[in-house]
């Protein structure tokens, strides 16, 4: 088994670090790497901060990594090395599971579909916590699976240890995640009932696993408490309670439909979301005689049946389902190999020709009529070139994955679905590289830096995420001074700490008044709109979509 994954992660890594350092970071990535600065310039490893002031809202670990490699190498996009290689880990253990719960076929087939998953491979190389939780819940389940089947003292330390990491990564969820998993998989198969929940717990060696858990996860949690009143309440019932009923104070994120959380679940799992209807099928008909199959099923059933439940709900929250569904669709294919498939090949066959003839289809009309009706700020930016080529590749590359299936030529259709994936994801990242202005503040701020002194202050403005800010301040090595947010309410590990995090109205028309200031903002919907932001004269120095950077008219303009 081990000789037949091998390969196929040697493959997917130099993939992985393909232009790993661009575009520059995103507004979500700023929130990672800012805080992860002001650890290397501030000395202080424990609290991470935004702006100066603590910035708790998530655990540390994916502030921790990045600010190791910023200590050694200075501030880099190549941080976003941590999620690659723990994508490049996730396939590793993808693979071993399904090796574990199947066979060598249907692991390595697993493997591949999970490399090859489009939404795997955009979020591998994003600077956020998303792939080491992912990572986490398939490490988990694949020690869990070892424990089954006798696995030592090792095994059962591995697993608590690994859902403790994934909690100092992305809180509760590293729990819920493996824990409803596995929890769902042994209802189904009778085991786990009320009279027997001392026993399974035993047979995770809880006794010995606790106490790794809390060695991991306390710590931390502790001493943040002590240093910063207000932290614990938050934590616990405001980031994941109150979070859960999109209730959560100050409101940071505006969640997605129903809707739209599952079709981009199924783009986000692209090209084998085809092969899931089939993959379903066959497993319902073979879980009488392979009882493994319950687990990932319950893996798929814990991660979308929660987040569909959490009115909170944002679109990549499906992410750590990815490895379930390769495994599903994996035993699928090495099945459609020996010829054991239990399901019509039909099945396999017409979704991926449908949207290939729907994708040759979309390559007819007009790439700028496409792309206005998505956004026409688009428009501007080159990305209509690619429109075509890339709805000629996804549906020359369907038709032969289809071709191939109908053939039974399932290695074939294998390196055409995965050739596929990869040749859209390459068009992907050069349609992100050329957008980067309207989502990196990188531009704005080698702006500021190249024309205006260091002394000259930059006020921003955020009409509700005041943690924008974090890659203007990364990109310009230094704090901004903050605008609040209208209505905004502080958790409460800031109460009695807004007044140094923001500056004050006057302090802008101060500033704006003797012409030496300079304001950016993210939301301006129209050209002429900011001037109901700055309380005088102004010069635009800078429009991205509806990001703008003005500066004080006209003493700054006689400089």
């Amino acid at each position: 088994m081990r000789r037949g994954l091998a390969p196929v992660v040697a493959l997917v890594v130099p993939l992985l670090l393909w232009r790993l350092d661009r575009p520059g970071f995103s507004d979500t990535e700023g929130m990672f790497a800012e805080p992860a600065r002001e650890m290397v310039t501030t000395g202080d490893w424990l609290v991470p901060r935004m702006n100066g002031e603590p910035f708790l809202t998530k655990p540390p670990l994916m502030y921790w990594l990045p600010a190791g490699l910023f200590a050694v190498a200075g501030p880099t996009e190549y941080a976003r090395v941590w999620p690659a290689l723990a994508a490049a880990a996730t396939v590793a253990v993808t693979g071993l599971l399904g090796g574990a719960l199947f066979d060598e076929r249907a692991g390595i087939a697993a493997a591949v579909a999970c490399a090859t998953s489009l939404g795997f491979l955009l979020e591998a190389r994003m600077l956020r916590a998303d792939m080491v939780l992912m990572l986490a819940v398939t490490l988990a389940l694949y020690c869990y699976v070892r424990l089954r089947r006798g696995g030592a003292a090792g095994a059962a330390i591995a697993f608590w240890a690994t859902i403790g990491v994934g909690t100092l990564d992305k809180g509760l969820l590293a729990v819920l995640l493996p824990g409803g998993a596995i929890a769902l998989a042994e209802i189904a198969s009778g085991e786990l009932r009320p009279r027997t929940l001392a026993a399974r717990l035993g047979a995770l060696r809880a006794p010995l696993g606790l106490p790794v858990l809390a060695a991991v996860v306390v710590p931390w949690h502790l001493l943040v408490a002590v240093r910063t009143p207000g932290f614990l309440w938050d934590y616990v019932v405001n980031q994941h309670l109150l979070f859960f009923f999109d209730a959560k104070l100050p409101r940071d994120s505006i969640p997605d439909t129903l809707g739209f959380f599952w079709t981009m679940f199924a783009v986000r799992a692209l090209p084998w979301c085809l092969l899931l209807p089939a993959a379903l099928i066959h497993a319902a008909r073979s879980l009488r005689g392979r009882a493994a199959l319950r687990l990932p099923l319950a893996w798929i059933a814990t991660v979308l049946g929660f987040f569909s439940l959490a009115t909170s709900r944002l679109e990549h929250y499906s992410l750590p389902a990815l490895p379930a569904v390769a495994l599903v669709v994996g035993l699928l294919l090495a099945d459609l190999a020996r010829g054991r498939a239990r399901v019509g090949l039909g099945w396999c066959v017409l979704p991926p020709a449908t949207v290939a003839l729907g994708a040759l289809a979309a390559a007819l009309w007009d790439p700028a009529s496409l792309i206005a009706r998505l956004d026409p700020t688009l428009l501007a930016y080159g990305v209509t070139a690619l429109v075509r080529p890339a709805a000629v590749t996804l549906g020359l590359g369907l038709a032969a994955t289809a071709f191939c299936l109908g053939r039974r030529r399932v290695g074939a259709a294998v390196l055409a679905g995965a050739a596929t994936a990869v040749t859209l994801f390459g068009f992907v990242q050069v349609a992100h590289e050329r957008v980067e202005p309207l989502f990196s503040w990188r531009r704005f701020a080698e702006t500021i830096r190249a024309e205006f002194p260091p002394d000259v202050p930059v006020f921003f403005r955020a009409s509700d995420e005041y943690q924008l800010c974090g890659g203007l301040d990364f990109y310009t090595g230094r704090f901004v001074a903050l605008l609040a947010p209208p209505g905004w309410v502080p958790p409460t590990f800031l109460v009695g700490r807004t007044d140094r995090l923001f500056a004050r109205r006057g302090e802008l028309e101060r500033a704006w008044r003797a012409g030496r200031a300079l304001f950016v903002s993210d939301d301006v919907a129209a050209p002429g709109d900011e001037a109901t932001l700055v309380p005088g004269p102004y010069a635009v120095v800078a429009r991205a979509g509806a990001r703008v950077l003005l500066r004080a008219q006209p003493p700054l303009a006689r400089r």
